[in-house]
């Protein structure tokens, strides 16, 4: 072999090893991040049930670890001040979600914040289920509620 073919065959080795490390690296950095964005989801969606559950039942507000969900909740004895309470922090989180919810996700959070019902609470729950997992679910209301 000439020394002229062994340096091209080294050189394009080294590009070939350095283009695949950098490869790697990305699909790496990449799955990283997909991780993190699906974590704080979850941590999303469930603030968002929890609000949704204390609105639909505010008499069981203390079933709900209340003081890491909002201090204020603590405070409260009163079941419709507990429910308005909880409203105003879905709206919130409703219009926070915005940034990162399919749209639905969206939907059928606006439709319980429109008419907050157990079907319409499962609905809900059905729809970010499919968006965190990204899978298909053969779940339905009848399924999965308790009622």
């Amino acid at each position: 072999m000439e020394v002229e073919t062994i340096i091209a065959v080294l050189t394009s080795l080294g590009i070939g090893g350095f283009i695949g490390s950098y490869l790697q690296h990305l699909w790496h950095q990449k799955g990283e991040t997909e991780l993190r964005l699906q974590s704080e989801n979850r941590r999303h969606y469930e603030s968002n049930l929890v609000w949704m559950r204390i609105i639909l039942k505010p008499e069981m507000v203390e079933n709900f670890n209340v003081a890491k969900l909002d201090p204020l909740l603590s405070k409260q004895r009163n079941p419709s001040e507990i429910k308005k309470l909880a409203e105003n922090r879905l709206v919130e989180f409703y219009y926070s979600s915005i940034l990162f919810s399919p749209d639905y996700v969206l939907t059928t959070m606006k439709e319980f914040i429109k008419n907050p019902t157990e079907a319409n609470f499962m609905k809900s729950a059905i729809a970010m289920r499919k968006d965190l997992w990204k899978k298909k679910t053969e779940v339905d209301l009848e399924m999965l509620s308790l009622e």
